[in-house]
C-alpha cells in the first residue's frame, strides 16, 4: 500500500479552500487538491508491505510520545521550484522549526526501517500541481494568517484513481 505521514491538525479545510477556489479563478491547468484531502505532509513512504507498515505504526506511536502540541501559522502563497516557475502551488507555514524538527526525527527513526531520508524540508500546504511552470508571481491572495494546533500524527493510505487519490487515515498518534 501506497503510504505517507501527515501532521494531525485543526485546520479549517473550509477556510484554505475559499482561498484555494480564489487561485481557481486566476489559474486553469492546474491539478487542484479537493477540499477533504488537504494535508500537511511530513514524510512520503511509498509503496509499504504490510508487515513493515507495522513497524512504521510503532516508530510512530513513540515519536509522537516524545512531542506536545503544538501551535504553527499558514500565511501566503508560494511555490515549488519559485513563483516565477510554480509547479506545485502552496501556502507557506511560517515559523515551522517545530514541524521541521518534528519531520527530522521521523526521517532519521524511519531510516532504520530502510526508507531514505529527506535532503532538504519545507512545511507547506500544497493547494495544486502543475505540468508546464506557471508564473505566479502576481497572484494577490492576501488572507489573514490561519493558526493551526498540531496535535499528532496521521499514517494515511493513497490510493491513486483516475479521478485522483483517495486517503484513507489507517493510524492516529496523539501527542503526549
Amino acid at each position: 500500500m501506497r503510504l505517507f505521514v501527515a501532521l494531525k491538525t485543526n485546520l479549517n479545510k473550509s477556510k484554505v479552500f475559499s482561498i484555494e477556489k480564489r487561485l481557481m479563478r486566476m489559474y486553469q491547468n492546474v491539478k487542484w487538491v479537493d477540499k477533504e484531502n488537504l494535508h500537511l505532509t511530513l514524510k512520503f513512504l511509498g509503496e509499504v508491505e504490510s508487515l513493515q507498515s507495522d513497524l512504521v505504526k510503532t516508530k510512530l506511536e513513540d515519536i509522537a510520545s516524545r512531542f506536545t502540541n503544538f501551535v504553527f501559522i499558514y500565511q501566503g502563497i508560494s511555490a515549488f521550484p519559485n513563483k516565477k516557475r510554480a509547479k506545485v502551488i502552496f501556502i507557506s507555514v511560517k515559523d515551522g522549526e517545530k514541524i521541521i524538527e518534528l519531520m527530522k526525527v521521523i526521517d532519521n527513526d524511519l531510516n532504520t526501517l530502510g526508507f531514505n531520508q529527506e535532503k532538504s524540508y519545507v512545511p507547506h500546504l500544497t493547494l495544486g500541481r502543475t505540468r508546464a511552470p506557471l508564473d505566479i508571481s502576481r497572484a494577490d491572495i492576501d488572507f489573514s494568517p490561519l493558526s493551526v494546533s498540531a496535535s499528532g500524527l496521521s499514517l494515511v493510505k493513497s490510493t491513486l484513481t483516475k479521478y485522483g487519490p483517495i486517503y484513507e487515515v489507517i493510524a492516529q498518534f496523539d501527542f503526549a
